[in-house]
């Protein structure tokens, strides 16, 4: 709750800043070329409308390719590529089919070639299910200087027609926007590798992309040795919108699950004080301690605590992106959020009863996840 000021700040100084405040560049001459890989596997739908974007950046065409990565001939995603590359001829673009197996990462092991081809100043590397406006490009680019070895964006969704989806969008402009933004304020490793700008010197010098192949989540190793290296990590202005089809509350509880045991694996202890980052976790804490200490009403306590919570998660999400449906949910995120601790620190078979009780009635299946963790 002390972080809301800090965010609400960070957000507005940082982000959906008007484009006359952004600093963009005014000369093409200067700007550094840039291969941007794009790792594919299947068609979800959005897929085309995604990629189509990214044909349409308003940064210089001589400097600008885009590199397709595919692992088999047979994927549903390869005649959308081949489509959008006949559709603008004047991008430069290639597809690579076939990665190479290196490590355990999936989604390293498909872009590797395209890394190891690409001969440009800053590699941009962004998820199939990543929409961008038509400046994205040219505003992470003008937040480069030379001490900067990465430009990411905080994650946010695109779009929200189911109840999953909303509560996605919940949980990026709420939780996880808080945590962002605050190791963003206070210069600490936090970048998602959803959407990001990384100089290439910079990484060859950490030893690539394949040095990276044995974790599954690569962004986060990326972004903690090159921050230790003295490389600065700055936020981009834009969000990364994730742009999928309409998702079930499953997919949400298996996603947030899938991650918090990848968290945990990696930071046992920051893990750990995870919960008490939670509305309903720490209310009880405190409504608890306040009954005891200053004698208040444990419900009472507990029922304001709530209010002012879901206020100030409001506020936060109403300035990354204003949606009045996304306020109904917040709640049941929380309790999601508190289940899914319990089910990775091994708890009850009872946890995923109560899970499916809260229902997936209305929505369309999503089986598309962050290919950062697939």
């Amino acid at each position: 709750m002390t972080f809301l000021p800090v965010c609400i700040c960070c957000r507005r100084l940082k982000l959906h800043r008007p484009r006359s405040r952004r600093g963009l560049p005014t000369c093409t001459e200067n700007l550094p070329f840039v291969s941007l890989i794009k790792p594919l596997l299947g068609d979800d739908g959005n897929l085309r409308d995604n990629l189509a974007t990214f044909f349409q950046q308003e940064y210089p065409l001589e400097k600008f390719e885009i590199i397709f990565c595919v692992m088999e001939e047979t994927d549903d995603c390869v005649e959308v590529v081949r489509k959008l590359i006949k559709e603008y001829p004047n991008v430069q673009a290639r597809l690579f089919i076939g990665g190479k197996c290196i490590g355990v990462n999936p989604k390293i092991n498909n872009m590797i070639k395209a890394f190891e081809e690409a001969q440009s100043e800053f590699i941009w590397l962004s998820d199939s299910n990543i929409i961008v406006s038509s400046d994205n490009l040219l505003e992470m680019v003008a937040c480069v200087n030379s001490g900067v070895g990465i430009v990411h964006q905080l994650p946010f969704t695109h779009t929200a027609k189911s109840f999953g989806s909303v509560l996605d969008k919940v949980y990026f402009g709420t939780q996880h926007a808080r945590v962002y933004l605050v190791a963003n304020v206070l210069d600490k490793n936090c970048a998602n590798g959803m959407s990001w700008l990384i100089r290439k010197k910079a990484l060859d010098e950490a030893g690539g992309l394949a040095a990276f192949s044995e974790f599954l989540a690569e962004d986060y190793f990326i972004g903690k040795t090159l921050w230790e290296r003295g490389w600065k990590l700055v936020l981009c202005s834009l969000p990364a919108l994730q742009n999928r089809p309409v998702a079930l509350v499953s997919a949400f509880k298996g996603r947030m699950i899938r991650w918090t045991r990848l968290r945990a694996s990696m930071m046992p202890f920051p893990g750990l004080l995870e919960p008490f980052t939670e509305c309903i976790f720490l209310g009880l804490l405190a409504s608890w301690a306040a009954s005891q200490l200053l004698e208040y009403s444990f419900w009472l306590f507990f029922l304001g605590h709530c209010f002012v919570w879901f206020l100030s998660d409001l506020l936060l999400l109403s300035h990354i992106e204003a949606d009045k449906f996304c306020a109904f949910v917040a709640y049941r995120r929380e309790l999601l959020s508190l289940i899914n601790c319990l089910c990775v620190e091994g708890g009850v078979s009872k946890c995923f009863k109560v899970i499916r009780s809260l229902g997936d009635a209305g929505n369309v299946d999503n089986s598309h996840f962050f290919g950062v963790l697939v």
